[in-house]
């Protein structure tokens, strides 16, 4: 957990550009009381640690709090807390090189755990932040027809599609959020994906619950829905056999990207990322230059990395003496480190948040935009990794072999082949 503290005067002169203009934030009673207020910080994760056979979303919320009180201190990306980051839509794609929007056809699967009421509107707050354009609910909950339906095609229309289907492929019709910590995860993973490739539709699918066996589910109604090209799974638990859970394994095999997060708790090898079909995706800090164009990056001290002891290596792997039979974690790397992090609209607030879980949907985005991939997504990233910024700086803990941990040139575990120069790397 990163800890630090600074006086309100600080705060109050910092600034971000948020839509392409500078905004300065001030000082307000629900920020501040007295000149003499204290300001920490403190990096949260939206989700608890998982139980055996559970996984946990790896999203982490920058929080502040006014004098130790939580709560006291609204956590606005636009106030850029501690002389921090949070890169926009705008920001993320001239970071990475994006200039290409998608097509309505295409389509990003986001799978989450439990029921967002407020996924859309947090979408649509986002995109209007960033100008990206209309995009109808496909699946709106308030028409009666919608009740008990189900969906497995983009609907006919102009404008791209939101749809939000439970782990039977089901019209959601909830209206309650279930969990606010995965809200926030499903907020973070849509507005990622939406701003990569933001004419793409977008499909939700929520499990019912955060168990892998529930994920499975899931991942196996998105893996069937027409015009999926990529899913992102931004959730991770304890390293496990993908044998049983083979969604995962059927949906690659058609083609599809499957991306997942690689875990924000330092070197350490997570499920589903783990897997031999998945494209894991580690994390970075990012920074960019005065025109807001990349600059550098280097591994992020928790994202994840190792070695599966349950799963084979992935089939486009060519990493030689490694002292690992199975599976190497990440295969390629975006921006995680909530200090360099991404500005994210939820239910009625801005925030600013990190982990791999901005990771894996910003990857999913960039797979989204670009050609079919036959029957192996993960060789498209090798034959074009000439594609990818080639992260050398930055460790996330200690390990055996020691470029696990530690990035250096070519594949490394935290970064693996590094980060996108524009989408034609996927």
């Amino acid at each position: 957990m990163k800890i630090k503290t600074i006086s309100l005067s600080i705060v109050t002169a910092l600034s971000i550009a948020v839509g392409g203009a500078a905004v300065v934030p001030t000082v307000a009673k629900d920020y501040a009381t007295a000149a003499s207020a204290k300001i920490t910080v403190k990096d949260l994760p939206s989700c608890s640690k998982p139980a055996r056979g559970m996984a946990a979303c790896l999203a982490i919320k920058r929080t502040l709090f006014l004098n130790g009180v939580r709560g006291k201190v609204r956590p606005l990306a636009t106030m850029q807390p501690l002389g921090g980051i949070a890169y926009g839509a705008t920001q993320l794609r001239k970071a990475y090189g994006v200039t290409e929007q998608g097509a309505r056809y295409k389509v990003i699967a986001i799978v989450d755990a439990y029921h967002s009421a407020s996924a859309y509107q947090d979408l649509l707050d986002y995109r209007a932040m960033y100008n990206l354009g209309s995009m109808d609910n496909c699946t709106r909950q308030d028409l009666p027809e919608m009740e008990g339906s189900t969906l497995t095609a983009v609907p006919a229309g102009k404008n791209p599609c939101f749809m939000q289907l439970n782990q039977n492929g089901v019209v959601a019709t909830n209206h309650n959020t279930e969990d606010e910590g995965w809200a926030q995860e499903t907020g973070l993973d849509l507005e990622m994906a939406t701003a990569i490739c933001p004419h793409c539709s977008i499909l939700l699918v929520e499990a019912k619950t955060a168990s892998m066996a529930n994920f499975d589910r899931a991942v196996a109604v998105a893996g069937a829905f027409k015009g999926v090209k990529s899913i992102s799974n931004s959730y991770g638990g304890s390293d496990n056999s993908e044998l049983k859970y083979p969604s995962y394994a059927a949906a690659s095999a058609n083609g599809i990207a499957v991306v997942a997060s690689s875990g924000d708790s330092g070197y350490g090898t997570s499920a589903p990322a783990s897997f031999a079909s998945v494209i894991a995706v580690g994390g970075t800090s990012l920074q960019v230059d005065s025109k807001g164009k990349w600059a550098s990056e280097t591994a992020w001290v928790k994202a994840g990395s190792g070695c599966s002891t349950y799963n084979r290596a992935s089939s486009w792997q060519f990493i030689s003496a490694t002292g690992c039979a199975g599976k190497l974690t990440a295969d390629v790397s975006a921006v995680a480190d909530p200090a360099t992090g991404v500005a994210v609209a939820f239910d009625g607030g801005w925030y600013t948040f990190g982990g791999t879980s901005v990771a894996a949907p910003i990857i999913a985005g960039m797979y989204a935009i670009g050609p079919d991939f036959g029957d192996s997504a993960g060789a498209f990233t090798v034959a074009h990794s000439d594609q990818l910024h080639d992260i050398t700086d930055g460790t996330n803990g200690r390990c055996d072999v020691r470029y696990w941990c530690n990035a250096r040139d070519g594949w490394d575990g935290p970064t693996g082949l590094g980060t996108p120069i524009g989408a034609d790397a996927f």
